[in-house]
């Protein structure tokens, strides 16, 4: 009956994914839909959301031997859903429920593949979201209470520099890098966080200082946070880090000379540090011929290729697939695992997601009547989308891994919170602006 109800739900699940799938290109695409139109559009979605969510909760229930827990776990989830969907209603007018529905669909592949790895991986990142939601809330009020959040320019920089080098001085060694350090218990990682600094405060200099001042100081500041993650070994949010710097600096500026002047830099970047780091070495090696040192070093990408190709356009079925081979799996490689147990079909899905998300993102920045927070909201939607793309690059063997989570779907608290500020600020950036006194600034 399991087996039976497994391989039924393959259908059903991609059914929903689907369908949501092609929602989200018509609405990123299609720039004509009435608001009607577009609503109904939208609550199709919701719907979607909701029923992978059963559909998945109920054959985890029954293929574990019917735990009570993962149905408990569902309706505890989609409360948690309802919670997102009013804070997002109060902060954000209007609110894109478009980029909404995306985020929920990515936490529903969360808590599903999680539940399935192990149920108390669903508990813990279901804890971690609910306390991400709660933070989030809160740092949006906080803005809105700074007057004029543009001008604290040399905050930003300081607060994201010394929390990073706090990882050389305390952090914890993994996989040849220090990212994070241990706080009460708890795994912290201050690189998420400090992503939403680093942007604030490019964003800040640029608009603040509008001649030559503003990129030379924004161009230091990035500097010092790349070279602090560099001394860390830290080299996949190094990456991050410098590309968002890139564009938001092109963003503003537009200045095709400072574009290729800063690519050849970073190429050059990228070359010293293969040359000075053992272990970026090792990572390219086993991204050129993973099966020749399938033993050692390409043991993990190999897993994810032998997951990701074996079960076919439907998959093995949630719950049939074998996601413990892989390494990591529920951290940087839970997309090998979502297209192991859920098919080829659906993680293209997935990756069209993805793709709507930024897209959405940026149609929020480029409407901004705020230059500032144009420009905060495009940094971090070119965040969003490098760490897609070195995540879900290095799981497909497009790319070397990175060592990056995949935003929403991967375990861990403080990338959850980060992302879940990071879209708060992203939906509310309007009413932040007007809040915060910076209108008109830029102008």
């Amino acid at each position: 009956m399991v087996s039976v109800i497994t391989s039924f739900s393959r259908i059903t699940i991609l059914s929903f994914v689907l369908a949501f799938t092609i929602i989200d290109l018509i609405q990123i695409f299609e720039f004509k839909l009435s608001d009607t139109l577009s609503s109904i559009l939208a609550t199709v979605q919701a719907v979607m959301i909701v029923l992978f969510l059963i559909n998945g909760s109920i054959v985890l229930y029954m293929a574990k031997d019917n735990d009570i827990t993962i149905l408990v776990l569902m309706l505890v989830e989609l409360v948690f859903y309802w919670g997102i969907y009013v804070a997002v209603h109060k902060m954000a007018v209007p609110m894109s429920r478009t980029l909404l529905n995306n985020i929920l669909m990515f936490l529903d592949f969360s808590f599903l593949m999680l539940e399935r790895i192990k149920v108390q991986n669903g508990i813990k990142q279901l804890a971690f979201g609910v306390s991400a939601l709660v933070v989030a809330y809160l740092v949006i009020i906080l803005i809105k209470s700074i007057h004029r959040v543009s001008q604290h320019i040399y905050f930003y920089g300081a607060i994201g520099i010394i929390s990073l080098l706090s990882v050389i001085f305390i952090g914890n060694v993994e996989y040849g890098a220090r990212m994070s350090f241990t706080l009460l218990g708890v795994r912290v990682q201050p690189s998420e966080f400090v992503k939403l600094s680093f942007v604030f405060f490019i964003a800040a200099a640029i608009v603040t200082y509008k001649d030559y001042r503003g990129f030379l100081i924004s161009t230091i500041g990035s500097a010092l946070h790349v070279l602090v993650l560099v001394l860390s070994k830290d080299l996949g949010s190094a990456l991050i880090f410098l590309g968002a710097y890139v564009f938001i600096t092109f963003i503003a500026y537009k200045n095709y000379i400072l574009l290729s002047i800063e690519f050849a830099v970073g190429l050059f970047g990228g070359i010293l540090a293969y040359k000075m780091f053992p272990h970026i070495q090792t990572r390219f090696i086993a991204w050129s011929d993973p099966l020749s040192v399938i033993d050692d070093k390409g043991y993990q990408i190999s897993q994810s290729l032998f997951a990701i190709g074996t079960p076919g356009w439907f998959g093995s079925g949630l719950n049939n697939g074998v996601p413990g081979k892989i390494p990591v799996v529920t951290n940087d490689f839970i997309f090998a695992a979502i297209a192991e147990e859920m098919g080829t079909i659906v993680a293209i899905c997935l990756i069209l997601m993805f793709m709507c998300s930024v897209f959405a993102i940026f149609n929020i920045a480029f409407s901004c009547s705020n230059k500032f927070y144009m420009l905060v909201v495009s940094g971090l939607g070119i965040i969003f989308a490098i760490q897609s793309i070195l995540n879900i690059g290095g799981v497909i063997k497009f790319i070397p891994s990175t060592g990056v989570t995949l935003p929403f779907i991967s375990s861990g608290g403080s990338s959850l919170l980060s992302l879940m500020i990071t879209f708060f600020i992203i939906d509310s950036a309007d009413e932040l602006g007007y809040c915060s006194d910076v209108r008109g600034i830029y102008e």
